[in-house]
């Protein structure tokens, strides 16, 4: 028997794989057309950190919800789900969660949002369960932690191009595994605004100050998760059609890394946002959303 989903003071949580599932809804799931109700697309939004929550993807995201039911995951760990043992807290296992989820809220063929290393399990769904979804959007994403040279694309940009002295050791403090309230205080500080583009940086803490971080899960990430992921010599594997999305701007996951998506995966598009760092659905809002509008529509066509 399927374990069931509960609404406690308004949060909807559902109990799967030995753990506790917070997911929160913009949008309805019909719309009226032609004086009947018709089901809209739904996209399933997987955040990034890891050890961070939905919430800051969901002021712009929630926009998409006049063509779509929208789904914010807080992914296992983190945010307002549980917390198993960090040991069950892998790419491959919160890839099942979604599915699992999806199963339960009877969710079918829907859309996979995945933001920065929400693009991670996204990938891990589209190669683990390649029946699943209709179409994944990879947003500001990668296939490696690994380092990747730059191709016939623009020089890459890089933090140390742009960023102070002060943030450059803040970084590579954070980079070299040291996770703790202090240094993760002072990453947020010095180096987050760096993540958007030069004339975005303002909003950034803005949009973060709304999350509630998980250093342990940060920690686990850095440590036992990143350095061994690594999807490149798999991405001919994906079948499903895949948007993907990166800002000019962005260091943390390269234009580059986009670039190699796009040029492995069979059914794939590539846009570049011009103004964009790390978060082109808050830094270029109008032009992200009818991007991905516009990819969604296509499968009505």
């Amino acid at each position: 028997m399927k374990a069931p989903v509960t609404i406690l003071d308004f949060e909807m949580y559902a109990n799967l794989n030995n753990t506790r599932i917070f997911f929160d809804i913009a949008g309805s799931g019909l719309a009226v057309q032609a004086g009947r109700l018709v089901p809209k697309p739904t996209i399933v939004v997987l955040h990034g950190g890891l050890g961070f929550d939905h919430a800051y993807l969901k002021p712009d995201l929630s926009w998409l919800s006049d063509v779509a039911q929208i789904v914010f995951i807080d992914l296992r760990g983190q945010g307002r789900s549980g917390r198993p043992d960090l040991d069950t807290c892998t790419l491959e296992q919160m890839a099942d969660d979604i599915v699992s989820l999806c199963g339960q809220l009877g969710i079918v063929s829907p859309f996979i949002f995945g933001h920065s290393a929400g693009g991670f399990i996204a990938l891990h769904i589209a190669l683990k369960h390649p029946a699943f979804s209709r179409g994944v959007i990879l947003c500001s994403s990668s296939p490696t932690t690994a380092s990747l040279e730059d191709d016939e694309g623009s020089p890459s940009p890089t933090l140390a191009s742009r960023a102070s002295a002060e943030a450059m050791a803040v970084a590579a403090r954070i980079f070299s595994g040291e996770i703790t309230p202090e240094t993760i205080s002072l990453f947020f500080k010095e180096v987050v605004p760096y993540y958007a583009a030069p004339s975005h940086m303002d909003r950034v803490q803005q949009l973060l100050e709304i999350c509630s971080p998980d250093i342990g899960m940060m920690r686990h990430f850095m440590h036992s998760i990143a350095p061994s992921y690594d999807l490149r010599s798999r991405l001919h594997e994906i079948t499903a059609p895949v948007l993907v999305l990166v800002g000019h701007y962005d260091w943390v996951c390269p234009p580059r890394a986009s670039r190699l998506i796009a040029r492995s995966i069979r059914q794939s598009k590539l846009v570049e946002f011009p103004a964009s760092g790390h978060f082109p659905f808050m830094e270029e809002p109008y032009e992200f959303c009818s991007t991905v509008k516009e990819f969604i529509g296509s499968f009505r066509a």
